[in-house]
């Protein structure tokens, strides 16, 4: 994974409920980035109090990562946050919306979370080869994203 160091500004911005970050780098590049799309921040620079809020705001609310690696063989990690305690399902689907595995499937307090995948599925089977989706579902509302076995 590409490692950016933050040198001079951090710019967030909200649009249509989802946050973005504008990320100012030593080369003087400008790069935009979703917040689901960050796993690690290294500050070398100074961050704004209204900037510093938003970012705290977002990392605060429901979010499902991409997990890693992808592609995988034979398992991978699944991380969410939830942002306090409710009911949290986390399953595996395949492209044809069949369901795989039942990973979690009860009631969870608020933190950040990392679950791990064996692609095997619910009778201890290991699956074939292909793109699978993973389903995080918490407090009525659900985020779903791909992953990819290759054997």
């Amino acid at each position: 994974m590409k490692q950016i160091l933050f040198v001079l500004f951090l710019f967030c911005s909200v649009s249509f409920s989802q946050v973005y970050m504008n990320i100012n780098n030593e080369d003087g590049t400008t790069q935009k980035f979703t917040i689901d799309e960050i796993r690690k921040l290294t500050f070398s620079g100074v961050v704004g109090v209204k900037e510093g809020k938003i970012l705290s705001d977002a990392l605060k609310s429901f979010t499902l990562l991409q997990n890693y690696p992808n592609p995988f063989n034979p398992s991978t990690t699944i991380e969410y946050q939830i942002p306090k305690a409710g009911f949290v399902e986390v399953k595996i689907y395949n492209i044809a919306g069949q369901l795989i595995k039942i990973i979690t499937d009860g009631f969870q307090n608020a933190g950040s979370y990392k679950i791990d995948w064996d692609s095997k599925n619910e009778f201890g089977q290991s699956v074939a080869s292909g793109i699978y989706l993973f389903q995080v579902k918490y407090d009525n509302a659900f985020l779903t994203k791909k992953l990819m076995l290759i054997k």
